[in-house]
């Protein structure tokens, strides 16, 4: 009897990780002279637009895979920006991303396969704008 498992879901089961990812636009640069922000605290997370002139300077995409709720994940979020350089995070998109969590499949010698049982769990994602002030 042989089993095949998906490697990447196994791995989100057995050490739970979440995810603060920030993909850089081009003509992003880690240092700013002009950055002001003190601590990690004065970084702004924003639902809404900002009202001073802003620059996009990459994207923030927060996966959750500890079933945690925001108030664990701003200061996760905060922190990376303050460490970035980045004044702030305009987030934008809420979402529930399906994903298979456990895949089995037995098989036979000959490698047919006998069984298979797939489970599938919603990722809970957040997407926003890392942003500096002009």
């Amino acid at each position: 009897m042989r089993f095949n498992f998906s490697l990447f879901p196994l791995l989100l089961l057995v050490i739970r990780c979440s995810t603060v990812d920030f993909i850089p636009e081009p003509d992003y640069r880690p240092n700013d002279s002009r950055y002001k922000v003190n601590s990690w605290e004065d970084v702004e997370i924003i639902r809404e637009r900002p009202k001073r002139l802003f620059k996009i300077v990459g994207e923030v995409v927060i996966r959750n895979t500890e079933d945690l709720t925001w108030d664990d994940y701003e200061p996760r979020v905060k922190k990376d920006m303050f460490r970035r350089k980045i004044d702030g995070v305009w987030m934008t998109e809420k979402n529930q991303t399906t994903i298979d969590s456990v895949s089995v499949e037995t098989m036979d010698q000959k490698g047919r396969s006998t069984n298979s049982y797939l489970q599938k769990s919603n990722l809970p994602s957040w997407k926003g704008y890392a942003y500096r002030y002009k």
